[in-house]
């Protein structure tokens, strides 16, 4: 891997994202809902179904999935992970701004 210039900050951040995982942009949020069979329970006073979904956004639209049970967990980390990615991007960013702002007063200096 090429080194670039950064500040040991970054180096850090960049140490970090090499373990990231499969992630996924969204949201996961589970929620009740009626099924709509008339015989069903959750037609009357019964409990509700529990259902998993996953948004997010395309360009300005909301989009939603259904994340079938057996895959809840997994979603839910890789949404987690996705969380950790954009949080690592901010501190990147910040890193790499600190390191502009270092030497641009070097640059000053050095008139």
């Amino acid at each position: 891997m090429p080194s670039f210039p950064t500040t040991p900050a970054g180096r850090r951040v960049l140490a970090r994202l090499r373990g990231i995982g499969p992630f996924l942009e969204g949201s996961l949020t589970i929620t009740t809902k009626r099924c709509g069979r008339p015989t069903c329970r959750c037609a009357t006073a019964g409990p509700l179904h529990e259902v998993a979904l996953l948004t997010w956004k395309e360009g300005t639209r909301t989009r939603t999935l259904h994340v079938p049970r057996a895959l809840r967990k997994e979603v839910a980390a890789w949404v987690a992970e996705a969380k950790r990615l954009k949080g690592l991007m901010h501190a990147m960013s910040a890193a790499q701004r600190a390191f502009l702002r270092t030497r641009r007063t070097r640059a000053r200096r050095g008139r």
